[in-house]
């Protein structure tokens, strides 16, 4: 298990949101709503790499229930037949004119993509487990409740959609809304989930530019429950992720995802970076059905990849997600343990003289071996020129001394050009 864990929170502010949001609808009290998304074409950034269809020849999530805690699933063509259930457990609005969206302000569909989102030929976006099906828990209206914290929650409503969710067969419950507030309710439901088997996953959250003391998130604080963090497409650590209590990393920075009433569109914060890994754990839990929750847990933060500062570190954890070698990788229950220090073994004389004397007939045979080559070369050689030479009159012997004849000691001097010439 690893180390308990500290903060983290949810992405989206109403800002943050916003970087999910395009134009405003002429409707007012729809204004503050997320617009429908564009076509896009393009694989993602994120989805290249973490690659998790790299596993689906294995698994795609079938018969898996990942329930979605956050502001609720509008409808996109994507995500079409993957809901099996939906409620909301969210406080009233308290616009006197609510917008009547299923999801206003987009966090929940978004998530809802990244785990189950649809394949369509022509569109390179889907979600990590697309046979993976959805329950819809809806823990925020049209705005995040006032009086807390950014973007939050308070904890009794996140009970409350951990309970349903529990009581529907949820096997992975997703949390990228939270509350930074602890209550007892709170911690009896994610005790009741983790006692019926489920893995829940939640999001650390994302600091605010003018926070002045370390919040604490929850459910990701509570033991036994995966704390995620969010990277950016260079695979470091987004700068709004919160440095303390994560488990694992996955991308959430301008990642491509659904929007309500159709089409794809970015989103920001470690919400959707938790949505990965839900979607990651969905994967595992087909193909391994075996597994409890926590071996799920141990599995998906051992197969994590390598990160910049280490295992353990406060803004990676254990590292950055890895479906694949989730689902794949073989592993081991035993702890891991120091090996013994080596021992040379002692030789035998009897074995060892038997040894000395199989070398000395080796290197002999290699000398007895050279030898023959180098006479067979030698016999080859005179067969081959033999004749020939006695036909050339070739003849053995010394070559003849050179004669040195003497030189004049006194030489004369040259003669001059044209010295004739008078």
């Amino acid at each position: 298990m690893a180390p308990r864990k500290l903060p983290r929170a949810l992405l989206a502010a109403a800002a943050g949101i916003a970087t999910v949001v395009a134009a405003p609808s002429a409707a007012a009290q729809q204004s503050q709503c997320v617009q429908p998304g564009a076509t896009v074409t393009a694989a993602p950034w994120a989805q290249q790499l973490l690659a998790p269809e790299r596993a689906w020849p294995m698994t795609t999530g079938a018969g898996q229930k990942v329930a979605v805690l956050s502001t609720g699933t509008g409808a996109n063509p994507l995500l079409q037949g993957r809901i099996a259930a939906q409620t909301s457990v969210a406080p009233a609005d308290t616009g006197t004119e609510p917008s009547g969206k299923p999801d206003c302000l987009g966090l929940g569909t978004g998530a809802a993509g990244l785990i189950a989102g649809q394949r369509v030929t022509g569109i390179g976006f889907h979600g990590v487990a697309p046979d993976a099906q959805l329950l819809s828990v809806k823990v925020a209206g049209d705005e995040f409740p006032h009086g807390l914290p950014t973007n939050t929650v308070l904890p009794d409503t996140l009970a409350a959609g951990i309970n349903w969710a529990v009581d529907h067969g949820a096997t992975v419950i997703a949390v990228p809304t939270i509350s930074y507030l602890d209550s007892a309710a709170l911690h009896a439901a994610v005790q009741r989930a983790l006692g019926a088997n489920i893995v829940v996953v939640a999001a650390t959250g994302d600091r605010g530019s003018n926070e002045q003391v370390p919040l604490v998130p929850f459910p990701a604080s509570y033991d036994d429950v995966i704390g995620v963090g969010s990277i950016d497409q260079t695979g470091v650590v987004a700068q709004t992720s919160r440095p303390s209590a994560v488990d694992i990393v996955a991308p959430g920075e301008n990642v491509l995802t659904t929007y309500p009433d159709g089409g794809l569109g970015p989103a920001v914060g470690t919400g959707f970076a938790t949505a990965y890994v839900a979607g990651t754990v969905a994967l595992v839990r087909a193909y391994r059905p075996q597994l409890s929750n926590q071996d799920i847990e141990h599995r998906i933060l051992a197969a994590a990849a390598p990160a910049p500062e280490g295992v353990g570190s406060a803004n990676y954890g254990y590292g950055v997600l890895n479906p694949y070698a989730a689902v794949l990788d073989s592993m081991t229950g035993a702890a891991p343990a120091a090996l013994p220090a080596y021992t040379p073994p002692v030789a035998n004389p009897a074995e060892k003289a038997r040894e000395d004397a199989e070398n000395s007939s080796a290197r002999l045979a290699y000398l007895l071996a050279a030898a023959g080559a180098a006479l067979a070369v030698l016999l080859v050689g005179a067969i081959a020129f033999g004749a020939r030479g006695r036909k050339r009159r070739w003849r053995g012997g010394l070559a003849t001394v050179p004669v040195d004849l003497p030189e004049d000691e006194l030489p004369e001097p040259p003669v001059q050009l044209f010295a004739d010439r008078q």
